[in-house]
């Protein structure tokens, strides 16, 4: 599938699940922030994806945050991530790359945007196909 039509498919799944207006939701939209979801939201989102792409998503799928050792000093100081755990975080967190001052560990999960669901499915399409 192509980041194109995925896109749009978790555009679709995302405004059933949230209610919000379809043009409300681009790529860049961050479903806490900008869109208002929960946790239970995100229950029902990665429900939904994965009977839309009739994949497998790991609950731990979208737990890419909380896999990071934060008493190791090279991921996180003082609260906040270390470069090398921003530039580790940034194919899955595309708004870390525009970053300009240190991000705090919990600003990082309101960060979870249309797009970092996509790379999310893309990366279990990619496993079923193997």
């Amino acid at each position: 599938m192509e980041r194109v039509e995925g896109l749009e498919l978790i555009k679709e799944t995302v405004v059933d699940c949230l209610d919000v207006d379809p043009d409300e939701v681009q790529p860049e939209s961050r479903l806490i922030d900008d869109l208002g979801a929960d946790s239970l939201d995100f229950i029902d989102i990665i429900f939904n994806l994965e009977k839309a792409f009739e994949v497998r998503l790991r609950e731990g799928d979208l737990d890419f945050l909380s896999r990071l050792d934060l008493s190791n000093p090279e991921v996180a100081q003082g609260g906040y991530l270390t470069e090398t755990a921003m530039k580790d975080l940034s194919p899955w967190l595309p708004e870390l790359k525009n970053a300009t001052a240190p991000v705090g560990v919990g600003k990082a999960f309101s960060m979870i945007t249309i797009e970092t669901l996509w790379l999310v499915v893309e990366e279990a399409l990619k496993l079923a196909e193997a």
